[in-house]
Formats: structure tokens, C-alpha cells, sequence
């Protein structure tokens, strides 16, 4: 008998298959919008985080410590301005340091940065007992200036690899205006296996060559200045800027215990050189901000849901009503109360399992697209993973959908048999 009924829902539904489609349609869009929001927000995060494990303590001037935290780990937005060479310099040598890691940024290759530091960057780990963060695809580290060791984006859609030369732009990123310093081509000697991290776009060079192509680049202005006749003072000005240039924009500074890392960080912050940064904190307060962006996308999903309910019982009133003779017809040829009752919730139900299924398919495909973007333009990583609770919260959806159907099923059970057989 459960059968017969299932086969009657279906075929009533099949009928109107525009009408069902439609609300299938609605269902499958609610669903899909839902769980792409909270697969996106939990990847991002993810992805955040992985990205930001292998660096502890950054040091940079005062300023916005997101700025900071952006610009060293993820290659994003503006450089602060450089910390005094001297500072660093006291830094480093600190006996309760036990590493000490300088970045130099300012110019770009095709849009990609280019990183001046040390060849302990590629000594850091996400953990102590774990294998080092950055690794050779190919090639080696560099060892001299103007020698360059490039992520595997940088590689993959430039072409680079290594032996060949490229001359860096000045700036962060890639303008018709910017001017290169092409007295100093750099090699690639090493490629970096990707890691998903915005470190694939980013090109390595030693801290010496950085100095040493933007103090060439002083002492061109200098000579340009001193062909129009304005070199009064010019030395003085050419060695204080030379000084700046050979500061650092930022450092990342690990003691070698928990207490030593807690009084540095807070010696540095009550200090006027500098502000101290644990990557962590700030991220904290970007998924708080994000939070709220998620919040405000999980209640357009709610609402879309909502609406997908209410699209659900409209549909089924409005055929349990037009098929009302029908009924009534099944009614006089047998089947009771209960079984019409049964037959609408059926629908009902069938709508909702079809709906749901298709949103949670297009909520991973939606998911995925979003990561893939993520991906091609920041290099940020956001794993989509299976979670219980993604699946339930579905099987809540169809639970409710379904249960929205007993209004029009109820109109159904008391439909009149005589009234509507009689009807013309």
C-alpha cells in the first residue's frame, strides 16, 4: 500500500512538474546558500590560520598591526614604514632570542612581491618537531645578491624557473607608471614547493640585495638632481635615505623561552621604536569582524530557507486545492482519509528530500568555486571538509519542509466527498 501511495505522490507531482521544479528550485537555492556560507567561513579561517603558523612575534614600526600582520605574512596591502637598522641589529643580537628573521618589501615582479630577508626564513616550521614550512621544489637557496628564490605561483604563471633573469619594479604591486631597476637583474636559483599559502606569491631575494638596488636607485636620483643644479645638501639627504633603505620593514623575533617572548613583547610595545605583534591576536579580531559579515550571510540564508518553507506549503495548498475533485474521487473509490492525508504528506516530503539533496551537492560545488577563487588570487588555502553537523542541519531542513506540508495535507484529509463529486 506504501507503495501504491508513494507512486500517487509522485505522478501527482510529475503532473505539475513546473510548479514542482520550481519549489524543488527554491529548496535546493536555500540549502545551497546556507551551507556554502558556513563551509566558506570555516575554510577561510582554516586556511588563515595554516597560513600564519610558522611565524611567531613580528616586529615592525608603529602603526596598524593588522597592516603589519597583512603586509609580512600575507603579502597584502601596504609596507609600514622601516625599523631603524640599529634596532633590528639589538633585536637580533638579544640573548633571549634565539631567532631572528628581517623582511624588506617595496618592490614586485608582474605584481608579485619581492621579499628581502635572510636564509633563516626557510628554516621555519608550523612546530618544532615538524619538518621546515618552506621547501625546494627545485633548485637552491640563494647565496648572493641579487640571486632569487620564487614561489611556486610566482613560477607557475610567470614562467620563471631556474637560470633565468628578471628585473624588479619599484612598489608593491604592478603599475604602467613604475620604474625598474633594471641596472640589477636578479637569478632564479630555487623554486619553492606550494604550500597553499600566500608565500607561493612571493619572490626571495638576500637583504643585501635589496639595499643595494635601492641605494643605486639614490644615487641615480642623486645625479638627476645634480644635472638640474640642486645638490645643495644632497649628500646628507642621500645618506640619511640610504640609512632608512637599509632599515627593515619588519621582523619576526622568536625568543627561546615563554617568559623571555612575554617580556620582549611588552618591552617593545612600551618602547617608542617599534610595536610588537602576535599574528594570532590579530586574527582573532579579523574573525571577530568576520564574524559579524557571517552572521548577517547565515540570516540571508535563514531567510532564504524560510522562504523556501513557506514556497513548499503554498505549492501544496495550491494543488491540494485544485485537485480537490481528485480527492474526492479517491475518496469514493476507497482510499481513505489517512491515505489522502498520507498522499499530500508524501509530496511534501518528496520535494524536500529532492530539494535538499540537490542543495547539498550545490553547496559543496558553490563552496568549492568560492576556494578556487580564493585560491587563484590570494593563494589562501580554504579546505572544504565534511562535517556531521553541515549534514543534520540538512536533514532538520527536510524534517521542517516536510512537516510545513500538513497544512495543506490536513485541507486535504477534510475535503467533502459529495460536495466535489457533484461539482460540474
Amino acid at each position: 500500500m506504501t507503495v501504491s501511495l508513494l507512486f500517487i505522490a509522485w505522478r501527482n507531482l510529475f503532473n505539475r512538474r513546473v510548479q514542482t521544479l520550481i519549489t524543488i528550485g527554491v529548496v535546493a537555492v536555500g540549502i545551497a546558500v546556507t551551507l556554502a556560507i558556513l563551509l566558506l567561513s570555516s575554510g577561510i579561517k582554516q586556511g588563515i590560520v595554516r597560513a600564519s603558523e610558522p611565524f611567531g612575534m613580528l616586529v615592525g614600526s608603529k602603526g596598524s598591526s593588522s597592516q603589519l600582520v597583512f603586509n609580512t605574512i600575507f603579502l597584502m596591502d601596504n609596507p609600514l614604514a622601516n625599523l631603524e637598522p640599529e634596532y633590528y641589529e639589538s633585536l637580533a643580537d638579544d640573548e633571549r632570542v634565539s631567532q631572528a628573521v628581517p623582511f624588506a618589501l617595496g618592490d614586485n615582479y608582474e605584481g608579485f612581491r619581492i621579499v628581502g630577508t635572510s636564509v633563516s626564513f626557510f628554516d621555519l616550521k608550523a612546530r618544532p618537531v615538524d619538518p621546515a614550512y618552506f621547501r625546494l621544489a627545485s633548485g637552491r637557496l640563494f647565496e648572493q645578491p641579487f640571486e632569487a628564490v620564487i614561489g611556486a605561483k610566482v613560477a607557475r604563471e610567470t614562467g620563471l624557473k631556474p637560470g633565468d633573469t628578471f628585473v624588479s619594479a619599484h612598489g608593491v604591486t604592478e603599475s604602467r607608471e613604475q620604474e625598474e631597476h633594471t641596472e640589477h637583474p636578479y637569478t632564479v636559483v630555487g623554486v619553492l614547493k606550494g604550500v597553499a599559502a600566500p608565500s607561493d606569491q612571493g619572490i626571495y631575494v638576500n637583504m643585501e640585495s635589496y639595499w643595494l638596488g635601492h641605494e643605486h636607485e639614490d644615487e641615480h636620483e642623486g645625479e638627476v638632481s645634480g644635472e638640474n643644479g640642486a645638490t645643495a645638501g644632497f649628500e646628507n639627504s642621500e645618506a640619511e635615505h640610504s640609512a632608512e633603505e637599509r632599515g627593515v620593514t619588519a621582523a619576526l623575533i622568536k625568543p627561546k623561552s615563554y617568559t623571555d617572548l612575554m617580556t620582549m613583547y611588552q618591552e617593545i610595545n612600551r618602547g617608542k621604536d617599534a610595536q610588537a605583534v602576535f599574528p594570532g591576536q590579530t586574527l582573532a579580531r579579523i574573525f571577530d569582524m568576520m564574524g559579524s559579515g557571517e552572521q548577517v550571510l547565515r540570516i540571508v540564508g535563514y531567510v532564504v530557507l524560510g522562504m523556501a518553507g513557506l514556497t513548499v506549503i503554498l505549492a501544496l495548498y495550491g494543488a491540494t486545492v485544485e485537485r480537490r475533485r481528485t480527492v474526492a474521487i479517491l475518496r469514493a473509490i476507497g482510499a481513505g482519509r489517512a491515505e489522502v492525508l498520507a498522499i499530500v504528506l508524501l509530496e511534501s516530503a518528496l520535494v524536500m528530500l529532492i530539494g535538499c539533496a540537490a542543495g547539498y551537492a550545490a553547496g559543496y560545488g558553490l563552496a568549492y568555486l568560492l576556494t578556487g577563487y580564493l585560491g587563484e588570487f590570494l593563494s589562501i588555502s580554504a579546505p572544504i571538509r565534511f562535517q556531521a553537523g553541515q549534514l543534520s542541519l540538512v536533514g532538520y531542513v527536510a524534517l521542517a519542509g516536510t512537516a510545513a506540508g500538513l497544512l495543506p495535507a490536513l485541507s486535504a484529509y477534510r475535503t467533502e466527498t459529495a460536495r466535489y463529486l457533484n461539482a460540474s
